[in-house]
């Protein structure tokens, strides 16, 4: 039986799976309090409390305060992922060809989860490596912080950059810090500091707080480097998730990836998906971002 080529809109329940496995490839997806949900784009609500309560005597005035509120934007993108595969997929038979189709959902799943962080964090879109305009990245907005060359020191440096007024609920590690905190040792006794970092380095917790970890913290396609090592923060401040429906289709003509080769020449099809991200920093001063002090090797 041949494949429908046509452009379809994913059913809900493809369309949250999808959603759900950018948790396997993002950090911010992993440390976001909510589930990924399908949903329109909105105003986010700044509400930062200041009230205190006061002692009132018998018959006295009460006083009050009043609070502004201020409005954060939901910034969209629209994300493509393309994968060729072979023009046979079209006559597999109807098993094997849900199975591949699965594993080419799978597949870009991961990379809307990269795509995700890259966005937010560094204002930079993967594929082709380039600079997004009219974005903010986390990376230059979030508070500040110089490594010391002293892991435990700049954990500490990092917890006491976020103001009292957010909570601390997550840390998003570069690769490569994590693995010098893994490699850290009690030196009376040779036990390892963190033994909470597998030797995977697929941190789930550490000192307490969840943790992720992933290249795209210090987004290793950018080039120069970076220099970041870690975001600690209230991660429930980033709000994300999909606007609109998530749709597929099946190309069997040109080229659509420009990578120079003719599908029908090469005796492939297209498998792409289309989506659109919606996403808001709803205050990068709840985060704070540790950099080398050369911005070098992270």
């Amino acid at each position: 039986m041949a494949m429908d080529t046509t452009k379809i809109k994913l059913p809900h329940e493809v369309a949250t799976v999808i959603t759900k496995k950018a948790k396997d490839t993002s950090t911010i997806a992993a440390l976001s309090p909510a589930e990924p949900q399908l949903f329109l784009d909105k105003d986010y609500m700044v509400f930062n409390g200041s009230s205190e309560a006061e002692v009132v005597a018998e018959g006295a005035q009460k006083s009050s305060y009043e609070e502004t509120l201020t409005p954060v934007v939901g910034k969209r993108f629209k994300v493509v992922t393309t994968t060729r595969v072979s023009s046979e997929l079209k006559w597999a038979d109807e098993d094997n060809q849900l199975q591949i189709v699965k594993n080419i959902q799978d597949d870009q799943g991961k990379a809307l989860g990269r795509v995700l962080d890259y966005v937010v964090y560094h204002a930079f879109n993967p594929k082709p490596k380039t600079t997004l305009d009219g974005f903010t990245a986390l990376s230059t907005s979030a508070v500040q912080v110089t490594s010391e060359g002293d892991e435990v020191a700049d954990i500490d440096a990092l917890a006491e950059a976020v103001s009292d007024e957010y909570d601390i609920n997550g840390i998003a590690l570069s690769k490569t810090w994590a693995a010098q905190l893994r490699k850290l040792r009690v030196p009376s006794t040779g036990m390892r500091l963190y033994p909470e970092i597998p030797i995977n380095l697929q941190v789930g917790n550490l000192d307490g707080i969840p943790a992720a970890t992933s290249g795209t913290v210090n987004g290793r396609l950018i080039t120069p480097a970076t220099g970041v090592l870690a975001f600690l923060g209230d991660f429930s401040l980033i709000k994300w998730g999909m606007v609109r429906d998530i749709t597929s289709e099946i190309i069997e003509y040109g080229d659509p990836d420009n990578t120079g080769k003719d599908l029908k020449g090469y005796n492939q099809i297209a498998y792409r998906t289309e989506a659109m991200f919606s996403y808001a920093v709803v205050e990068p001063k709840a985060f704070a971002v540790l950099k080398t002090s050369t911005e070098e090797g992270a």
